[in-house]
């Protein structure tokens, strides 16, 4: 039960509900400056003086040092203020509490990775003395493996890596392969398996047999991208309407309504049940009608009128960035250059596992490894292969029953790799969990 909201404090009722919420995993979702951190911060604070949960049965990620700090110093005088008014049965909780608050496991992702490598370096037989590179370090250390890679691949005479090389490089030099293959390398890195990864981009190529768009695994995810810039042109557009009909606003911008209205209904009927080649031909020939002209007669305030202006070009950049995004090219002429695609794409995904290859050698043999190694390490202490399938393993179940909650400071920020060792040491199901995460969706960075 959440307890009642004193009339004393100053949370919201949804700030409040967020503090005492339990049962399963949640999520806070709030715009920048709202106090999802300090909501966190708070709830954290409430387990450990009010429900009596040991500071070190907690993980708390955030995702820079300072933040970590912050929340470190605010427990801890917190606690000093608890053992100030403390009755006889809390004060020896407290006690302890302050005892463990340095060793609290309150930190980076990456500062727990690196917590559990060097803990459980044997599992992996790996010299626990490893020093993670500085970024100078490991653009050096890419450069010489790139370098390496693009030499014995010349060496080799392969056709295939002429030919993706042609391709993408000029005569000059092989600067826009390099960039290519560390791209790939890096959107690799943040998946369980970067070589499944990689072998799963090539089959989404295999268009052999496929006649239509539609018929592609990943087009309901692109159907679900379109839909996003739909949404923002209804919104634009009720901005637009509302603008127009203030007091002194453009009163003649009303004349576009009906039409940008009716165009805006008609894409996302179109995104959501069209079929690729309609809206191919609705975007392709899609027009959005100049505003009407406002003069002195008219008596419109300015910067209404140029508010209006803004909108109304937002609203024809979002058409804008659907029709060139999306489809500049036919159907057929997709899937036929897909298919062209397929055996370049290929040659470049072996080559990025081979610079992954070269570039793990070249860091062990200087003795160093960077964040995403200590990710993919803490992973694979994590994990375990039983008959083909992974599960966590001993140890993650030891951090499972450690842990009576996992928080999460700026979840949007968290990619597809960290959110998987965030599960393997969380408890429950979504619907059971003891994760709790807050951020703001809307800012979230794209993950591959």
């Amino acid at each position: 039960m959440i307890p009642t909201k004193p009339t004393s404090v100053s949370w919201t009722d949804e700030q409040w509900q967020a503090i005492y919420t339990k049962g399963q995993d949640t999520l806070i979702s709030a715009a920048a400056g709202s106090g999802k951190t300090a909501v966190l911060i708070e709830r954290m604070i409430e387990k450990v003086i009010q429900q009596k949960i040991n500071v070190d049965e907690l993980l708390v990620v955030t995702f820079t040092n300072a933040a970590a700090a912050e929340m470190r110093q605010r427990l801890a005088k917190a606690l000093d203020e608890a053992l100030a008014n403390a009755t006889d049965e809390t004060r020896n909780h407290l006690r302890r509490q302050q005892s463990l608050v340095n060793k609290a496991q309150i930190s980076t992702l990456h500062s727990f990775c690196l917590t559990i490598v060097k803990q459980y370096a044997y599992v992996l037989d790996i010299d626990p003395g490893f020093r993670i590179a500085t970024e100078d370090e490991i653009a050096l250390i890419k450069d010489d493996a790139l370098a390496a890679l693009l030499e014995a691949v010349y060496q080799e005479g392969d056709e295939a890596v002429f030919r993706l090389i042609d391709s993408f490089t000029s005569d000059r030099n092989d600067q826009a392969m390099e960039i290519l293959i560390e791209k790939l390398y890096t959107m690799s890195r943040v998946h369980a398996d970067p070589n499944v990864w990689l072998a799963n981009i090539v089959a989404l190529y295999d268009v052999d047999n496929v006649t239509h768009i539609d018929d592609l695994p990943f087009t309901p995810i692109i159907r679900e991208a379109m839909l996003r810039r739909v949404e923002a042109m209804e919104a634009l557009y009720v901005s637009f309407r509302d603008n127009s009909e203030l007091p002194g606003g453009p009163h003649p911008y009303q004349k576009v309504l009906p039409e940008t209205q009716a165009l805006i209904k008609e894409a996302r009927s179109l995104v959501e049940q069209g079929s690729w080649e309609t809206l191919y031909q609705f975007f392709k020939q899609v027009e959005i009608a100049n505003l009407p002209r406002i003069t002195k007669t008219h008596q419109v305030e300015e910067a209404l009128k140029l508010r209006g202006q803004a909108l109304y070009k937002d609203i024809r950049e979002q058409f804008k960035a659907i029709a060139e995004g999306y489809f500049v090219r036919s159907e057929a002429r997709l899937l036929e250059e897909m298919r062209q695609m397929k055996p370049l794409l290929a040659t470049l995904c072996t080559l990025t596992q081979r610079f992954g290859e070269t570039f793990s050698a070249l860091k062990r043999k200087r003795g160093v490894i960077d964040f995403s190694d200590l990710e993919h390490f803490a992973l694979a202490i994590l994990t375990e292969r039983v008959d083909g399938v992974v599960h966590p393993s001993p140890i993650a179940l030891d951090y499972k029953r450690q842990f009576h909650e996992v928080l999460v400071d700026e979840y949007q920020d968290v990619n597809i790799l960290q959110e998987t060792l965030l599960q393997l040491v969380k408890s429950g199901q979504e619907a059971d969990g003891n994760l709790f995460m807050v951020g703001d969706i809307k800012q979230s960075i794209v993950r591959p």
